[in-house]
């Protein structure tokens, strides 16, 4: 019998690191885009974009967020001013994606969620004067720990929404298709594990799974990171296991830790 992982994320270039390595597992992996994004604001990013002497540097919390400034740049090369500034981003997959379409260096990656990130900025500025706010480009369901974390700490944000967050297109009907397939014993495939990357991405899919009462029991519940913990159990649905970074080892490393 197949054991098949579901990939509950937006789609992104990093989707196939997650596959390659849950497949020399042994798992079946299959991947189920969840979110949508628009844009906008992206004129208001520009106008904060040429004048770096205004922050104290930049802040990424999304692979979203950096495509936003890179199409607000429109073509256009970031400001070497940026360089010199503090600049962090979440995830080892969004600080590569920086350094190819931005050249620039970020630090604070390994964190990999906004609270650590705030808690190492805390720490990476320790002795340094830091009075200018940081730019932070942002999605409309953004949490409000990054923002209260650091204002803790002293330190301020001029954050610019720059995308909207929706359901992707397909996912009630790709999401009901695959429950159904996996409920034909003939296809000698089952469902053994849900991955779910968001906290809007879990209540996408629970809507879905209301909707056509499908059935969770026997699944286990992966979450990536703890706000998307917190947003699961906030369902009524356990949560077995949580990989505390967005990265394929540690998703494999929760996945096997009941195998």
């Amino acid at each position: 019998m197949k054991k098949v992982v579901v990939i509950l994320k937006s789609e992104s270039e990093n989707s196939d690191n997650y596959g390659a390595l849950l497949e020399k597992h042994g798992f079946e992996p299959v991947f189920i885009p969840t979110l949508d994004f628009s844009f906008k604001n992206l004129e208001v990013l520009r106008d904060r974009l040429l004048s770096p002497y205004k922050y104290s540097g930049l802040i990424f919390t999304s692979p979203r967020s950096i495509t936003a400034v890179r199409d607000a740049l429109r073509g256009q090369k970031l400001k070497d001013d940026w360089k010199t500034l503090e600049n962090y981003s979440v995830g080892e997959t969004s600080r590569d994606l920086i350094q190819r379409s931005l050249n620039l260096d970020t630090k604070g990656h390994h964190s990999g969620n906004a609270s650590n990130l705030a808690d190492f900025i805390k720490t990476d500025l320790y002795n340094k004067t830091v009075t200018m706010p940081f730019l932070f480009p942002c999605g409309n369901l953004k949490q409000d720990v990054l923002q209260n974390k650091l204002s803790e700490y002293g330190y301020s944000l001029d954050s610019v929404e720059v995308y909207e967050t929706v359901p992707h297109r397909d996912l009630e009907r790709n999401l009901v298709a695959l429950f159904r397939s996996a409920e034909d014993a003939s296809k000698d495939r089952t469902i053994d594990s849900l991955l779910f990357f968001s906290p809007s991405g879990i209540n996408y899919c629970a809507h879905v799974f209301e909707k056509h009462r499908l059935d969770l029991t026997g699944k286990r519940i992966i979450a990536i990171g703890p706000s998307t913990k917190k947003a699961i159990e906030n369902k009524g649905i356990t949560v077995h296991r949580t990989a505390e970074k967005p990265s394929p080892d540690y998703v494999v490393g929760a996945l096997l830790q009941d195998t």
